[in-house]
């Protein structure tokens, strides 16, 4: 009965992923399409596309920079230092994995927005009558706010390949007369190159493909690819602009993913020598480091709780038509995307974990990277125009046909991590491959797998982009009715839905948390 049972498992599990990677392929295809039709329509000029594309390069590139100047001060006092509040500046790393950017978006309007905190606070303080800040709803405002939201992740990147660097060779250099600031350039910068580049790769895509950001605080002149092909796709019914556009952006994106897995293998993480340096002479950078950190990161956050405190504003948004109804379509889409995407990512990794000879195989390395190549609202149009009408399952399939290259990663890191001999004496000793895959690999990978799910539920809880392009008819999201209060300008309420959708991904990681810590960890 229990050998049945794990058949019948495995075969969901393939099902499972056959199911995401056709939901995958079939809608990107039919949403290229177009451009290789010869009665195609292309309405926008060659440099009209070109700086839609310099535009869009540009905004991500200094979106990258902006969290590279953060993340690696950041990075430093995690790895180099004992000051207070270490541990809650790792704990920042989690952010951009599990806040939706639409939470972040709202977040700074309550601070940077016109009538946002720091407005208020030097109008009060100084008796302005014009606003002093302004800079929100412009292409910098959108530089500011990606970047402060994805600094983190070059944070927690370079810092744990910092605090893994042999401290040996930097002493030596020291005790040779080296300053700090030559040691730096000349020993440990160089060994760091590496976990640079790979943080700031993600990061670059994440802002290149950024919508809800854009579309919220873009400027009137410019727009990125990703909102140009929605107004393509949704404004103009344009498809064949839709067509170029998103071959464009996929051949991009795909092209950068290549170079940052080819970087990410030749990454160093052998070391395990780790060191702490406490120097007074640090301190004024500490106190620097912290103001900023404060003003354009934490503060924002905070002003999303202070926004949903204004008197009335939960009464409002809970006596709303349709927000708990929004609430369980958030839940139901969210846990049924994440179990798929789950399921998806593990089968795969296992297939990776039990051929190890085709690690190195570029077909079989490619397949995750599509999905990451690939735009949601490209995704939203293929299915678009499949589907006469969005429906719920459309939306959860289209969410799992893009994230779950996410969950691949997360499982495929603990799977990674089983001695190969462990692997090797379960099989001999083992009647079934799938007894050695229920008796130590699931159990090895459990973190992973439930970071996975997590991580996955997050992705779908705060996706605005797919059920906006879906158009799904008597369906809304938590997140799709927190843009349309910020959409109509009514913050204060947005505030409030952005929170319940925050208190929602932080409750499913606090529940897997527990889960974790729960178990045995063979690991």
């Amino acid at each position: 009965m229990k050998k049945i049972g794990r058949i019948l498992a495995s075969s969901i599990g393939i099902i499972s992923l056959l199911i995401v990677a056709l939901c995958f392929l079939v809608p990107y295809i039919k949403a290229v399409l177009p451009a290789f039709s010869s009665s195609a329509d292309l309405t926008l000029s060659a440099s009209r596309i070109f700086r839609i594309f310099i535009y869009t390069f540009l905004q991500a590139f200094l979106s990258m920079l902006v969290a590279l100047l953060a993340g690696l001060p950041a990075a430093y006092l995690i790895s180099n230092t004992r000051i207070p509040g270490k541990r809650f500046l790792v704990s920042l790393g989690s952010i951009p994995l599990c806040i939706p950017p639409l939470i972040i978006a709202l977040a700074y309007i309550s601070c940077f927005g016109m009538n946002g905190i720091y407005n208020r606070i030097l109008m009060n303080i100084f008796g302005l009558n014009d606003l002093p800040i302004q800079i929100l709803y412009s292409f910098f405002g959108v530089v500011m706010v990606q970047g402060f939201y994805n600094f983190p992740l070059v944070m927690v990147t370079v810092s744990d390949r910092w605090t893994a660097l042999d401290s040996s060779t930097e002493c030596s250099a020291r005790i040779l007369g080296a300053s700090r600031w030559r040691v730096f350039w000349t020993v440990t910068f160089p060994q760091l190159v590496g976990s640079i580049v790979s943080s700031c790769i993600p990061v670059f895509l994440y802002c290149f493909f950024s919508f809800m950001i854009v579309l919220l605080f873009g400027s009137a002149g410019g727009t990125t690819l990703e909102v140009a092909v929605y107004h393509a796709g949704r404004s103009d019914l344009n498809f064949s602009n839709v067509a170029v556009l998103s071959l464009l952006e996929t051949a991009s994106a795909f092209l950068i993913l290549f170079i940052y897995s080819k970087l990410e293998n030749k990454s160093e993480r052998n070391y395990q020598h780790s060191f702490g340096i406490k120097n007074k002479r640090n301190v004024p950078f500490y106190i620097v480091f912290y103001i900023v950190l404060f003003m354009f990161f934490l503060m924002p956050l905070f002003s999303v709780v202070f926004s949903s405190l204004s008197a009335g504003a939960w009464k409002k948004v809970l006596g709303m038509n349709g927000i708990f109804t929004a609430i369980r379509n958030t839940l139901i889409t969210g846990l049924s995307t994440a179990v798929l995407c789950t399921i998806s990512g593990f089968v795969y990794a296992l297939f990776l974990r039990m051929n190890d000879r085709l690690k190195n195989n570029l077909m079989v390395k490619t397949v995750p990277l599509l999905p990451m190549a690939v735009s949601s609202v490209t995704m939203g149009i293929g299915f678009s125009s499949l589907v006469r009408h969005g429906n719920p399952l459309v939306l959860v399939l289209a969410q799992s046909a893009l994230s779950w290259p996410f969950a691949f990663r997360q499982i495929h890191g603990q799977m990674s991590n089983i001695p190969r001999e462990v692997l090797q004496s379960s099989l001999l000793l083992s009647e079934h491959k799938l007894h050695s895959v229920f008796s130590v690999i699931i159990p090895y990978a459990k973190k992973g797998t439930v970071s996975a799910f997590c991580f996955c539920f997050a992705i779908s809880a705060g996706d605005a982009t797919l059920p906006l392009v879906l158009s799904i008819p008597k369906f809304d999201t938590l997140s799709l009715f927190t843009y349309r209060l910020a959409g109509s300008y009514r913050f204060k309420e947005g505030s409030v839905c952005a929170l319940v959708l925050g208190l929602l991904c932080m409750g499913v990681f606090a529940i897997a948390g527990i889960y974790k810590r729960g178990g045995k960890d063979v690991s």
